[in-house]
């Protein structure tokens, strides 16, 4: 597996645990709602072409409403 695969596989873990400590916290009604958008990243194989990330930009560049 290509490390950048790798990366993100690592990344959606993390993101499946953050959001299931989340679940602490929330409604019933709102903890149900997480745990479906969840159980696509849980129990479905992961399709990389079908996420969509966001590069994390570094403090102080510019933003496009800078530039």
């Amino acid at each position: 597996m290509s490390k950048k695969k790798k990366q993100l596989k690592k990344t959606i873990n993390n993101v499946v645990n953050h959001s299931l400590e989340r679940m602490k916290k929330l409604k019933p009604a709102d903890r149900f709602e997480l745990f479906m958008e969840l159980g696509e990243w849980i129990f479905n194989d992961l399709d990389l072409d079908d996420e969509l990330m966001v590069p994390q930009f570094k403090r102080g560049e510019k933003t496009i409403e800078q530039i």
